[in-house]
């Protein structure tokens, strides 16, 4: 277990940004429902904070569009890279969110000194050296083994090693040795179109040339969502998503059996998409986009659990019952909707319970009258998360193995080799956790939302039973264990935020402190402090509209965010309107480090000019390159 939560703990480094955060909100609305009649699309990708942040915003315009320089396209790209990868052209705007589609194997690899086995029979690996240059050092040569799938990774990693050595295999697997390797197949390790889909997409005119942009947008799989002039709008799945043979991916294959591989990926056409829908508006926020039980193909099974998704859904229904419209202002409120829905299954049952601690009952009382919004200066939601934490402290994650508990989580446990009563002779040890603090469990996001759900109507599960200590009694139900959550909260906000409640605020908990992805992340204290910036005092949470996560086995800290926003008044181009967390320089002293995140946490957006005209009103300097 050690061996594999390490391994979960490099994913994201390995494989591209990962976990339970990682998500994005977009959506659009057709003009039949809007106030300009046009339609209007908002995106909002969450992402882990960077200083400097990961999109830049850019206008990429010929002067004069013809077959020769095609580009009329304004949105967000990353840094150094020529083309737009969300934003709008003349004719169409797009967005996108993490579909999340499972790409990704480990397999099991019998190797042996002339290759790896495969159906009975030995295969020669394909190897080659990679030079990695070091500077100030020498260089150093590493050599690459793969197999038909892809490359040894346990060959470069001493805990997917340790998987090889340990993972459970059947009875007909071939003899271990001194351990299986691990081999990793994976559809961004093949040579593939992307870029050309994002230059498709900058110049394409209506939904069908869109489609055929996003056929080639192979990795990373996205949602797709669409709008244009005429008044369509759309969704499109793309990527390169395989059809396994045996096997569903969610546990490394046995790599000497063929029956496990891909027999080929997805065709275009049967990935999901949708075109002018009779509801008038298309939501994505990493949920499920088909009904797994009748779609013929696995796309993933970690599709998000639905509380965005929503919460979106119900702020546009909402809006347009009784003939109502939706506005590019209400556009963005629903952004910085900040709503917490676990709140509103747990708080009605913290306000039945009878508390006779003064101190606590002082606590409980600001959750009456509560609405589960989550603003910065709330005190009702400072406790409430607080409590929410230490529900799922006691309930879950006492009960966890050290291996997914936060660094620094400490418990007293039986020894391992303990039998019969605790007693003199079998004294309970300190067992201390091993996780990153933001990705160790319980971390409170809807998936535990789900978790908790069913378990509320269940007064007297084992999940509610807790041991006692020197201050509080055992629990044996739900609502033992709810006081008691209380109660920690109480004395864990007191300690953070002081005694008198009446100055506890969310924001004080919720904090955002941008580093530097050079030296401010590990650099000495004096440099952090000088290319650092922050902290910002946060509204929002985990799996609110406004998604700026947090884990709650690890503590109260922003480690999700926004990374940008953009609301798109289709055809009215200029009424468009745009916001980046940080700013659009990287030098720590320069006026545009940070100059837009004030905004941003303030859930403000700024114009976006587009056309010519309007981009000269609003430019301050030109920057002039000649070849």
């Amino acid at each position: 277990m050690g061996a594999l939560s390490e391994v979960l703990d490099g994913i994201p480094a390995l494989l591209g940004p990962n976990g339970n955060g990682i998500g994005s909100n977009s959506w659009v609305v057709s003009g039949k429902y809007t106030t300009s009649g046009n339609p209007l699309l908002a995106n909002d990708p969450h992402l882990a904070p960077q200083l400097p942040s990961l999109w830049y915003q850019m206008g990429l315009h010929c002067r004069s569009v013809s077959a020769t320089c095609r580009y009329d396209v304004s949105g967000y790209t990353f840094s150094g890279m020529p083309g737009v990868i969300i934003g709008h052209n003349d004719k169409i705007a797009w967005g996108l969110t993490n579909l999340g589609a499972d790409v990704t194997d480990l397999y099991l690899e019998k190797i042996g000194p002339d290759g790896y086995l495969v159906d009975g029979k030995v295969k020669p690996f394909t190897v080659r050296d990679e030079i990695i240059k070091v500077a100030g050092g020498t260089d150093r040569t590493i050599t690459i083994r793969s197999t038909e799938r892809g490359p040894l990774v346990s060959d470069r990693s001493t805990e997917l090693e340790k998987v090889g050595q340990k993972a459970p295999v059947g009875n007909a697997a071939p003899d271990r040795g001194t351990g299986y390797g691990v081999s990793l197949q994976w559809t961004a390790l093949q040579p593939g179109k992307s870029m050309d889909a994002i230059f498709a997409l900058d110049r394409a005119k209506n939904f069908d040339q869109f489609r055929a942009a996003a056929k080639n947008f192979e990795v990373p799989s996205q949602n797709l969502i669409y709008a244009d002039t005429e008044g369509h709008i759309g969704y499109q799945s793309p990527g390169k998503i395989p059809q396994r043979g045996k096997g569903d991916g969610t546990l490394p294959a046995p790599g000497w059996d063929s029956s496990y591989r891909w027999k080929g990926y997805i065709p275009f056409d049967q990935l999901p998409y949708e075109y002018d829908p009779e509801r008038g508006y298309i939501v994505t926020a990493n949920q499920a986009v088909i009904d797994s039980a009748t779609y013929p193909d696995l796309l993933t099974k970690d599709w998000g659990y639905g509380s965005r998704s929503q919460r979106i859904n119900d702020l546009i229904e909402s809006k347009i019952k009784d003939g109502g419209k939706v506005s590019p202002d209400d556009m963005r409120t629903m952004q910085t909707d900040n709503r917490s829905e676990i709140a509103t299954l747990l708080n009605p049952l913290l306000l039945k319970i009878d508390i006779s601690d003064p101190h606590v009952r002082e606590a409980q009382k600001l959750l009456e009258g509560w609405d589960y919004t989550q603003e910065p200066d709330s005190a009702a939601a400072a406790y409430f998360n607080a409590v929410w934490r230490n529900v799922l402290k006691l309930s879950f994650g006492n009960k966890l193995p050290k291996e997914l508990r936060a660094e620094g989580d400490c418990i007293n446990v039986r020894p391992a080799d303990a039998t019969g009563p605790v007693d003199e002779q079998n004294k309970l040890v300190r067992e201390c956790g091993q996780r990153d603090p933001e990705s160790a469990q319980p971390d409170g996001g809807d998936r535990w939302y789900e978790v908790v759900r069913p378990l509320l109507k269940q007064e007297k599960s084992e999940w509610w039973v807790t041991p006692g200590n020197r201050t509080d009694q055992a629990t044996e139900t739900r609502d033992q264990l709810l006081a008691r959550a209380m109660k920690d909260a109480r004395w864990e906000l007191t300690a953070k935020l002081g005694k008198d409640v009446s100055t506890w605020s969310w924001g004080r908990l919720h904090q955002l402190t941008l580093k530097n992805q050079t030296l401010g992340t590990a650099g000495p204290g004096a440099v952090q402090r000088l290319l650092n910036r922050g902290p910002w005092n946060l509204g929002g949470g985990e799996a609110a509209v406004d998604a700026t996560g947090w884990n709650a086995a690890g503590g109260y800290e922003v480690i999700w965010v926004p990374s940008m926003r953009m609301v798109v008044n289709v055809g009215e181009w200029d009424k468009s309107r745009w916001i980046n967390l940080t700013g659009a320089s990287g030098h720590a002293f320069h006026s545009n480090y940070t100059d837009q995140t004030d905004a941003w946490a303030k859930g403000d957006l700024y114009d976006w000019a587009y056309g010519k005209a309007a981009v000269d009103a609003a430019t301050k300097d030109t920057l002039t390159l000649k070849p």
